[in-house]
């Protein structure tokens, strides 16, 4: 069954990376950390791919409007979105995935985030904080640059609201001049993870991102001897 969504707006997010609002349709409900199958209108834009795509949901059960955010490119799918004006309307596929939040919370979660996989992980934690569900969360998002790191701004203030969540930034190529970046200057990797995380040995590792930064880590944790039923995975490989 697919739903009707109408499209509020759209904005220029970091980068490349544009930020999408659509109405939620009114039987829509989903679970933070899902993500959808979006059918754009012809517009006029036509390649092999055509107009389809799975993205993550962006925003959190609890809020009013769906977010979706993607990273802009020449395909069909991506130049129809890009022009859409407010009012167009785009079908949505049946909420799928099983990278969600776990009904327990005594278990430590780990989210490893690279580039435009931080989608589904800016849900979880945006859901965990408004609705005090109680998970310990530690989200490690490696992104290039500020200017190119989307949610920066609000991923940085959800410690605040949540105590149970913690947020580590670290960018692989920010400019050298300190003011324009004060965390962490490199890759993500085992150092960072047991320095930020006390609990490591014991979390839940997910992970969203280009395959080639998913592939990493998970040789990461292997090597950190962390087993394979605690390591869940999600590529994002765009166009």
């Amino acid at each position: 069954m697919d739903y009707q969504a109408k499209l509020i707006g759209s904005e220029r997010l970091a980068g490349d990376v544009a930020i999408f609002r659509f109405e939620k349709p009114e039987a829509f409900q989903f679970t933070a950390g899902q993500w959808c199958l979006l059918t754009a209108p012809d517009r006029g834009f036509n390649d092999d791919r055509g107009l389809r795509r799975p993205l993550s949901i962006a925003s959190s059960p609890l809020e009013k409007e769906l977010l979706f955010a993607t990273k802009l490119s020449g395909s069909a799918f991506k130049r129809t979105l890009a022009e859409a004006q407010p009012g167009m309307t785009i079908a949505l596929g049946p909420p799928m995935g099983a990278l969600v939040l776990p009904a327990q919370i005594s278990t430590p979660l780990v989210f490893l985030a690279g580039g435009i996989g931080i989608t589904l992980f800016r849900s979880m934690c945006r859901y965990a904080a408004d609705a005090k569900t109680g998970h310990a969360i530690t989200l490690f998002f490696s992104s290039k640059t500020p200017e190119e790191t989307p949610f920066l701004d609000e991923l940085q203030r959800i410690p605040d609201q949540s105590p149970g969540v913690s947020v580590v930034i670290t960018m692989t190529r920010a400019p050298e001049d300190p003011a324009s970046w004060t965390g962490l200057r490199k890759r993500l990797d085992a150092g960072i993870i047991k320095e930020h995380c006390p609990v490591w040995e014991k979390a839940l590792y997910y992970m969203a991102g280009p395959p080639v930064m998913v592939d990493a880590m998970k040789q990461t944790l292997v090597a950190m001897n962390v087993a394979a039923d605690r390591i869940k995975a999600e590529l994002f490989a765009g166009a």
